[in-house]
């Protein structure tokens, strides 16, 4: 009787370590499904996005990502209005303008300490790090400069520019043949910015961290700022050699015109090179910083993380969350970054080894020391803000002659009508 008693008493012990085994095993078995939501439209950055889904999704045929994409201009309204309606993404990433905004509304998941991120560089993790704790990963990081057609260079003899005066002798020799100098997609505002940021955030921002914030509280107005005088007028400068309709030029018109040699070069971010790649595999595109002075040393090249991909904090079902965290280290891996800069012809905020066989990277990549400026965790204009001053700087940019103080008097009187 006592050794029968034992037995049902061991029996009693053991089932329900048997039940929490069979339980835990359910569980992982059990379906669990999510979404990613993006805008990336160029064709490699695509290419990049489908391959970790599929790889991860190999290893784990209990997970299901189901990949949405939307137009880059209805991108974070949608975004906005998916999480304001219960039908958030699980996997989005933020500009820095709406990261902040985000992080404070306790829509980003805290990933400090995940697995694999001290392959990022410690500018990279500042840009989405909030006092001290990290809610997103900068997997891209884009170089703001020219892009150029090298064969066009090559055929009429051109060097590489490093000074306003140079590249003004660029663009008359190519004008002269016939060949639009610089392809500039006017007709959209976010293609413009480029063409003056590149020149102030070299000569206001680098050495000033809180240029943007002076200019939103009028602290320094633009009339007393000399330097974005000189950029302004440095900019107009250029207006001859931008194309017959630069206003009614878009960006995928200007890809075109680089790639099939109709245009030697165009402003814009490093993903440009994939885009214009896409439509010539075969052209040989080249990259330099943009001029800033009439001095070697303001040509530099602006670098910055790209934009925080965020896991949502969702708080309501733990299968899912648990499911898109441990994707998110995946896609935010070493092994994903060398699939990024592979794919996507592009700069990746993870440290990765070797040249790539993208003359444009390798051009991008050679510069260093004061010829590099990476522009990280800065505050930067809100979008009210940035649109006034690009539209304030499209209907200059449109008269016949620019009178840089009328447009900075201009500028001063909206930007203290936004600050009230």
């Amino acid at each position: 009787m006592r050794k029968r008693m034992c037995l049902v008493l061991l029996f009693c012990m053991l089932v329900p370590v048997f039940a929490q085994g069979t339980s835990e095993g359910s569980a992982e078995n059990k379906q669990v499904e999510f979404t990613w939501l993006h805008h990336l439209q160029e064709q490699g950055k695509q290419e990049w996005v489908n391959t970790v889904v599929s790889n991860y999704e190999k290893e784990h045929p209990n997970i299901k990502i189901n990949v949405e994409i939307l137009p880059s201009d209805q991108y974070n309204t949608m975004l906005k209005t998916r999480i304001a309606s219960g039908d958030a993404p699980m996997i989005f990433d933020l500009g820095n303008q709406l990261f902040m905004e985000f992080v404070k509304a306790g829509y980003c998941a805290d990933v400090t300490g995940m697995k694999g991120m001290d392959a990022y560089d410690a500018d990279t993790v500042a840009q989405s790090t909030v006092d001290g704790k990290v809610y997103g990963v900068c997997i891209d990081k884009n170089a703001y400069c020219m892009f150029y057609n090298k064969e066009i260079f090559e055929k009429y003899g051109l060097s590489v520019p490093e000074t306003t005066s140079e590249l003004t002798h660029v663009c008359q020799v190519l004008q002269e043949h016939g060949i639009t100098p610089i392809a500039a997609p006017f007709a959209e505002l976010w293609c413009l910015r480029y063409y003056d940021m590149v020149l102030t955030d070299v000569q206001c921002c680098r050495n000033n961290k809180n240029w943007f914030v002076e200019k939103m509280d009028q602290s320094v107005p633009f009339s007393d700022d000399q330097a974005f005088k000189d950029c302004a007028e440095i900019f107009y400068r250029y207006k001859p050699y931008w194309g017959k309709d630069p206003f009614g030029t878009k960006w995928n018109d200007a890809m075109n015109m680089v790639a099939t040699g109709k245009a030697a070069m165009t402003l814009n971010g490093s993903w440009a090179i994939d885009g214009i790649l896409s439509i010539n595999p075969d052209a040989k595109i080249g990259a330099f910083a943009f001029p800033t002075s009439d001095d070697p040393s303001g040509a530099v090249m602006v670098v910055k993380p790209g934009s925080s991909y965020c896991v949502y904090n969702n708080t309501k079902n733990k299968a899912v969350m648990d499911a898109a965290y441990d994707f998110f280290a995946y896609m935010s891996s070493k092994e994903s970054a060398e699939i990024f800069a592979k794919s996507a012809h592009g700069l990746t905020g993870a440290k990765i080894d070797g040249k790539t066989d993208i003359e444009g990277l390798n051009d991008i990549n050679s510069y260093e020391g004061n010829k590099l400026y990476v522009q990280s965790n800065l505050v930067v204009f809100t979008p009210e803000y940035q649109n006034t001053l690009f539209e304030t700087l499209t209907q200059y940019a449109m008269k016949d002659s620019f009178d840089v103080n009328a447009f900075c008097k201009e500028l001063d009187v909206k930007f203290k009508a936004l600050h009230k």
